[in-house]
């Protein structure tokens, strides 16, 4: 039986007690029938993941002991995703499945040919909304911490975003020389472990975007000859790190 798993966005500590809130305790209550003694998983996001056991329950409230802590694993490479936004719902779709890769910031921007024309007071009640999305996934898939969503901002305000260092690249279907297997196989790059990957809106990036992103260092590359929907190419790209950095590693210590 998989042992529940809950946030707790607070500091915590062995032999400490919480109380866990009305939803949460709802949903072990009503949902999982867990019942005084039974135990459970919490985690803050900070890299600690704590034992904890029911202690006291009743109608309206569930009390929970932390009884351990232990470290998980860090991850091995370090991923910033810089999102164009895609229209209607599809942005809760990527910023979920790119917690379950990896992905440790997600930046969404607004491309020259994004389909979302939002007003700016539109940008904070998104963002909460794709920040909540992060958090339940990342309780969902057991990682011990959360990726940090951004502020939605522009296309060049995303290139001034991004960490200095890290291996830049912008996935272009229009690039026909440069594959992106071609440039993590660089035995010049095989030790990296800092990634910054830009993906485009539904029309693609224009060529000023393009001319853009080299200027500020970022390597376009092709993914192959199929041209992959936004929702499709950024997980596809995370796999591709995952993969591949998984191969060096293992080649480095075998």
């Amino acid at each position: 039986m998989t042992i529940p798993r809950l946030y707790f966005p607070r500091p915590l500590e062995t032999g400490a007690s919480c109380l866990a809130s009305a939803d949460q305790a709802r949903y072990l209550k009503t949902v999982l029938r867990m019942k005084e003694g039974d135990p459970l998983l919490i985690f803050n996001g900070t890299g600690w993941e704590y034992k904890a056991v029911i202690r006291r329950r009743s109608a309206e409230r569930m009390e929970l002991e932390i009884t351990g802590r232990q470290r998980l694993p860090a991850a091995g490479i370090h991923v910033t995703l810089c999102q164009a936004v895609p229209k209607a719902e599809k942005m809760d779709g990527i910023i979920r499945h790119a917690t379950e890769l990896g992905a440790e910031r997600i930046i969404p921007f607004l491309a020259d040919r994004s389909v979302p024309r939002w007003q700016p007071e539109q940008f904070p009640r998104k963002r909460e909304r794709w920040q909540k999305i992060a958090v339940e996934a990342s309780r969902q898939c057991g990682r011990p911490d959360i990726p940090e969503i951004g502020e939605v901002v522009t296309f060049e305000g995303m290139l001034r975003d991004v960490p200095e260092s890290g291996l830049r690249l912008i996935p272009w279907e229009e690039e026909t020389k440069t594959g992106i297997r071609e440039i993590l196989r660089d035995p010049y790059r095989s030790g990296l472990k800092e990634f910054i990957l830009v993906i485009g809106p539904e029309g693609g990036f224009s060529a000023g975007e393009i001319e853009l992103a080299r200027q500020a260092g970022f390597l376009s590359v092709s993914l192959g000859k199929r041209v992959l929907r936004v929702e499709t190419a950024s997980l596809a790209v995370l796999a591709i790190l995952q993969y591949e950095r998984d191969i060096v590693e293992t080649a480095s210590t075998a």
